[in-house]
């Protein structure tokens, strides 16, 4: 299968994994599984790497 050069695949990935991993800490802290802190700050990171790859994507096709 051949990708075109111009589709960010590797930030749709880390968008979709981030937007996944994120919410389900949030289902975790809501539901009280896990340890608090941790879940928290993996949702931090989860929801930041989101951030991240959303706005190379807006960029990456802003530029266009």
């Amino acid at each position: 299968m051949q990708t075109s050069p111009d589709l960010p695949l590797f930030e749709l990935a880390v968008l979709a994994g981030g937007l996944y991993l994120g919410l389900g800490r949030v289902k975790n802290l809501r539901t009280g599984q896990g340890c608090p802190k941790c879940e928290t700050v993996q949702a931090i990171v989860a929801f930041g790497l989101a951030a991240w790859a959303g706005w190379e994507i807006w960029t990456h096709y802003g530029s266009k």
